[in-house]
């Protein structure tokens, strides 16, 4: 039992291994979009944080009109990115839905792969021969004991 966990964590270490070195057009759009809403998610909170330290200011200083059309201008601006940034949040989604799309793909591939074709000419147990001749394991023929 001791050897055969690193024997069967093996293959699966170097699939994934295989997996990470090859990356997939969907997952490549998955990361681009990430990074893009990363970008925006940033800047919007740079600017949220500009309009709180502006409206902080009015409160210190109602009297300046200056501050006032900050104010508008900021408000503007971050509207814009609250808009820019549920975008690129959409288009996130919408690649990481299609990336998913594509591993479920790849899965039912490999399951398909994997299971065993049964020859249709056979029911049953026979139905795992691939031709008539055929011993399946267990059924080596016995060679008579001659030992009395």
């Amino acid at each position: 039992m001791r050897f055969s966990i690193p024997l069967f964590l093996l293959p699966v270490a170097v699939n994934f291994v295989g997996c990470a070195t090859h990356m997939s057009s969907q997952q490549t759009m998955a990361e681009d979009r990430n990074l893009v809403y990363e970008d925006t998610y940033k800047a919007y909170r740079e600017a949220e944080e500009k309009y709180l330290n502006l409206l902080f200011n009015i409160e210190r200083m109602p009297e300046e009109e200056e501050l006032w059309v900050m104010k508008r201008e900021r408000m503007l601006e971050l509207m814009q990115l609250k808009e820019l940034m549920l975008n690129a949040r959409q288009e996130l989604d919408g690649a990481i839905q299609e990336w998913e799309r594509h591993l479920m793909d790849i899965q039912a591939d490999v399951k398909a792969k994997s299971v065993k074709k049964l020859n249709p000419n056979f029911k049953g147990r026979d139905a795992e021969r691939t031709s008539p001749g055929q011993l399946l394991p267990g059924e080596a023929k016995k060679t008579p004991s001659f030992n009395y």
